[in-house]
């Protein structure tokens, strides 16, 4: 239990201050007009996904206000935020919120209970609990016409994500009606302009969200994530100098509330989370100086326990060897690759055991793709078996190791922690590995003429890289297609090679690495006006991009533009 911290107990976290600049979020609820004030300034926050601000704001509503059910019920809800490990005193709010049920409107009554449902499913994980929470959320907006919160509840309890092809499922299909007859009655509402932004940008066009995306931050200037929200939105669309912007700011706003409140990056977990997605974004404009620079800074902020918040990215875990490996990575840079990891300097003993994991399986990856770049086929292909046999290893060792018998009745009787380093192998480092393991058999393939399989191969990459889910940022650093487009051209496939740039492209829009790659495309299939006027739009989408970048030189060159005149 060394490397564990308790989490404070809801009476014991610091009282709030007034906050202004939050949003504008509202529930008229049965409480002293002290108790409501602190309420929706708690319900603003949790709209923010500022789960410590939104909970001490609850837990002060609490505090003068005892007897509000729906001040518990919100004390839950900021508890429960992402499944932290402070659900468990989550739980404990809404048996409270419960208690009180009776002496409510029959409205709050109905949040209440749409609460517990929710409770339910995530207690025993059956579907009907589900399907209950969204019968209770129809009654409500039923009982409540003009409460635009409860609109919003029964919208984000429809949600069920997006099919293979990028298309709304049914539930989210209902859901994006709902937002969008709420944005209708109310377009300045803060807390559905960010919720509208979350169910667009996994689609196929976030463009439907950049209205939300020119105004949110404007709704809830103080709050570090709204800030942030519109650079997922511009990332997406391809507007990587407009998402900078917004990183910036985020990361200005919350320096500025870490500063003047004396709180750590530990409960603030959108300044690490900005800072990540910055990075990725400056990589995509060839900023690579900027985005180590970032990275650097990132390394040196990092709270104590904010590594453990971010088990989910396996892009986090890569950073967490070495600051500058997702930078190298994303280039395809494999000798400084070989070199971050082999300086890594990892800790010895249980503790980093998963990294060193990583680690290793990474270097017979970069390894493998640098034989492939050098023409060295043996080698190439010992390290791809070598990578394959470290991830059957570990599978069959997770399989052995199964689920600890009585893990969760001893998390009952404990009071909750949070890990500062994860002990478990996070599922998204597997799923990052087999990605680069089919990539790299894949380029073996290639090599040896045998495009058949190769082609399968890369289809079964692609289609792993998009069953991982929508990340923020994308979860694998390279998209898969690019690294497909490159094989493919060297083996003169062009035709394909470029249909895979293009697929990386629609991913990853106006990214440079993916137009620069159509470039050469054209350039090496005797498409010399296609190839100029190719080079022409990757210059132009690189503005900033580092002086001295190979790519840059080459385009300038096929252009006729000398360095001078483009800076």
């Amino acid at each position: 239990m060394a490397d564990m911290q308790p989490v404070l107990p809801p009476e014991q976290i610091p009282i709030p201050i007034r906050m202004s600049g939050i949003g504008n979020a509202h529930i008229a609820i049965t409480a002293s007009p002290e108790a409501q004030a602190w309420f929706d300034q708690g319900l603003n926050l949790m709209h923010d996904f500022w789960d410590y601000e939104s909970a001490k704001a609850f837990e002060q509503s609490v505090r003068v206000d005892p007897s509000c059910a729906m001040c518990w019920w919100g004390l839950a809800q900021a508890e429960g935020f992402r499944h932290s490990p402070r659900q468990f005193y989550g739980k404990q709010a809404l048996e409270k919120a419960v208690q009180l049920k009776a002496h409510v409107s029959e409205p709050e009554r109905l949040y209440i209970e749409a609460a517990e449902a929710e409770a339910a499913i995530k207690k025993d994980q059956k579907h009907g609990a589900d399907r209950q929470q969204i019968e209770i959320l129809r009654e409500l907006v039923k009982a409540a016409p003009t409460d635009i919160q409860a609109r919003l509840f029964l919208a984000l309890a429809l949600e069920d994500g997006y099919d293979d092809k990028g298309e709304p499922k049914k539930g989210e299909r209902e859901a994006i009606a709902m937002f969008e007859s709420i944005l209708h009655d109310a377009p300045n509402d803060s807390a559905t302009n960010h919720y509208w932004i979350h169910a667009i940008e996994p689609g196929n066009h976030p463009e439907r969200a950049i209205q939300s995306a020119a105004l949110l931050a404007s709704l809830a200037p103080t709050s570090g994530h709204m800030v942030h929200m519109p650079g997922h939105i511009y990332y997406r669309v391809g507007n990587y100098a407009e998402a900078e912007h917004w990183f910036l700011s985020s990361m200005a706003a919350d320096e500025k509330y870490m500063q003047e409140q004396h709180v750590g990056p530990d409960d603030d977990w959108n300044y690490v989370h900005n800072m990540m997605y910055a990075i990725a974004n400056l990589m995509e404009q060839g900023r690579l100086a900027d985005a180590n620079a970032l990275s650097d800074h990132l390394a040196a902020a990092r709270g104590q326990l904010s590594a453990s918040l971010y088990i989910w990215s396996a892009r986090d875990q890569m950073a967490r060897i070495s600051r500058r490996l997702p930078v190298a990575l994303r280039l395809g840079d494999w000798d400084t690759v070989l070199a971050l990891l082999s300086t890594a300097n990892l800790p010895k003993g249980e503790k980093a055991a998963n990294l060193r994991f990583l680690a290793a399986e990474l270097t017979d990856y970069a390894t493998g793709m640098k034989a492939l770049d050098a023409g060295d086929l043996v080698a190439a292909q010992a390290h791809s078996t070598s990578l394959d046999s470290g991830l059957k290893q570990m599978e069959e060792m997770q399989k052995v190791m199964g689920k600890t018998p009585g893990a969760e009745k001893e998390a009952a009787a404990n009071p909750p922690v949070m890990p500062v380093s994860p002990d478990a192998l996070p599922e998204p480092i597997m799923k990052a590995l087999n990605i680069a393991s089919i990539e790299l058999q894949a380029g073996v393939d290639v090599a040896q003429h045998k495009l058949r399989p190769a082609r399968k191969l890369y289809a079964q990459a692609v289609k792993q890289e998009k069953k991982a889910g929508y990340h923020e940022p994308p979860f694998y650093i390279r998209p898969v297609a690019e690294t497909e487009g490159a094989a493919l051209l060297k083996a003169r496939d062009y035709k394909d090679a470029l249909a895979a740039y293009q697929a990386a492209l629609e991913a990853r829009p106006n990214s440079g690495f993916g137009l620069y790659g159509v470039a050469q495309v054209k350039e090496s299939s005797g498409d010399a006006a296609g190839a100029k006027e190719a080079y022409i739009t990757f210059l132009k989408a690189w503005p900033k991009a580092d002086a001295g970048l190979l790519e840059v030189a080459h385009a300038q060159k096929m252009v006729g533009v000398s360095t001078e005149a483009s800076r």
